[in-house]
């Protein structure tokens, strides 16, 4: 049963603590966990990752000094209580939502603090938030010990190359003395050309409507013209127009991504899900988007 209800979280469909942090649906995660709380003399309590996933939905909340009580309390009384002994993902989480409120400093602070070896999430969850606030300081403190740790990640070279490009320091998007590319389009599928055609379609159509596209995206000197057409060959994007070219009506669209969902894809999915009356789920490294009439259960914080 453990393994139904986790392979349902997976697709977006489940509905206990961590399923709904997955999810974006923040207050049901922390109203499901007071809940438990209250409930000891049916010797019901939680575990590590109950408690990994309620620090995750204070993150998705903003709720920072909620977040700091749980992992104080986590700390003070999580093993006597509970058995639970601070992890890596608790650090991670903790992490996120610090940095996720622009406390990229304290966030910095606490992990020279931290009782254990920092790993990859940690210095990952410290990137991520440093390019979302364009802060080169602490991203390139967080890229340095991660390029040590895992220097095969692709990821982080692009978060490094994006947050230099976004705070117009194109000098420094060299490594190592290579220019790295990667690239998002897929020539090689068999229904390239009529992806392309109906993305062009949909995004002439949903500018009528009020979609701007969100070319800051795209962090290269070019035209805005040459900016919007990049930002319509994005993988994310190719795999919608594949779903709405290859599924019914009823059924919703499911697509994962292994980066972080960009602006301007967040809000295109937002409008197809609207202009095609689609029910679009999206798992990014950091959550489930569930689009629906135009909205996303993140509520565009992610």
């Amino acid at each position: 049963m453990t393994t139904l209800v986790d392979m349902y979280a997976k697709f977006g469909c489940s509905a206990m603590i961590a399923c709904y942090a997955k999810n974006g649906k923040a207050f049901e995660a922390l109203k499901l966990f007071r809940e438990m709380m209250l409930k000891t003399e049916e010797d019901v309590g939680p575990n590590s990752v109950t408690m990994v996933s309620v620090l995750q939905a204070c993150a998705a909340l903003a709720a920072l000094e909620q977040g700091k009580l749980i992992h104080g309390y986590i700390l003070r009384n999580g093993l006597e209580e509970y058995g639970i002994i601070p992890s890596v993902e608790h650090y991670a989480s903790m992490v996120d939502l610090l940095g996720r409120a622009n406390k990229l400093e304290e966030a910095a602070k606490f992990i020279d603090d931290m009782r254990i070896e920092p790993g990859p999430k940690v210095w990952g969850s410290l990137l991520g938030s440093s390019r979302i606030h364009c802060n080169v300081e602490f991203a390139e403190r967080a890229s340095t010990k991660l390029f040590q740790l895992e220097p095969a990640n692709a990821g982080n070279y692009v978060l490094l190359a994006d947050t230099y490009a976004e705070a117009g320091k194109w000098d420094e998007i060299e490594v190592k003395r290579q220019i790295h590319s990667f690239v998002s389009t897929d020539e090689f599928n068999p229904q390239i050309e009529q992806l392309h055609a109906l993305l062009c379609e949909l995004s002439s159509e949903m500018k009528e409507k009020g979609y701007v596209p969100q070319i800051k995206v795209v962090l290269y000197d070019l035209g805005e013209e040459e900016k919007e057409r990049i930002v319509l060959g994005h993988s994310e994007k190719l795999a919608l127009a594949f779903g709405l070219i290859n599924t019914s009506n009823a059924e919703p669209i499911r697509i994962t991504k292994n980066l972080r969902l960009c602006e301007d894809c967040h809000s295109f999915t937002k409008f197809i899900s609207k202009f095609a009356r689609k029910e679009i789920l999206v798992r990014d490294v950091n959550r489930f988007h569930h689009f629906r009439d135009g909205v996303c259960s993140c509520g565009d914080y992610w």
